[in-house]
């Protein structure tokens, strides 16, 4: 969803800043809805407003450990490609086990 939003911006606005915000905040209110009703089957009624900003939270530290992974990867490797696939395997792993063990925990 993050793509399709991204790309259809741009494509109006041709602005790459403003399309990629877009998609990324299109990305995570999808990626919280799938989380909360199919990956983990949620269904408490907890606050919305706090359940979603752990859940921005989670992301963002994501985030910030897939970069630093990335940038620490290659020094050693001298291939973005390959950090990048480190970088997305410790992000991916810290946004799964946050969502399940801090935020949609049963």
């Amino acid at each position: 969803m993050n793509f399709l939003v991204y790309s259809c911006f741009y494509l109006v606005f041709r602005k790459i800043f403003i399309a990629s915000l877009c998609g990324y905040i299109v990305g995570i209110f999808f990626s919280y809805v799938l989380a909360k009703i199919w990956v983990f089957q949620n269904k408490s009624r907890q606050n919305l407003f706090q359940s979603f900003s752990a859940f921005c939270i989670i992301y963002f530290l994501g985030g910030l450990e897939m970069s630093l992974v990335i940038a620490f990867s290659n020094q050693i490797l001298n291939n973005y490609k390959i950090a990048w696939f480190f970088g997305a395997f410790v992000g991916a792993l810290n946004n799964y086990l946050g969502s399940k063990y801090f935020l949609f925990r049963k």
